[in-house]
């Protein structure tokens, strides 16, 4: 899992839900925590998670946003921190 609720996220560009988003806004704020959406297999015996999060865009809860459209927005001073 790579996000936590109260994370800010943003929007990739390439992906087809950001012309979705209605308010333009492609930053907002994660709500949930990781939804595990499914779980593929292959012969090898490789396996592959896809995870999901409901995010908040301009004050609109959007449901199940795939992980691989969404980019983490760090705060500089937290990075220093650590």
């Amino acid at each position: 899992m790579l996000f936590e609720p109260g994370d800010l996220v943003q929007l990739k560009p390439n992906t087809g839900l950001y012309e979705m988003i209605e308010s333009g806004s492609n930053v907002g704020i994660v709500v949930s925590p990781a939804i595990l959406m499914y779980i593929h297999a292959s012969m090898e015996g490789d396996r592959r998670e896809f995870w999901a999060y409901n995010v908040i865009f301009d004050g609109r809860e959007y449901r199940n946003i795939p992980q691989e459209v969404l980019r983490g927005l760090k705060n500089e001073d937290e990075e220093n921190i650590k």
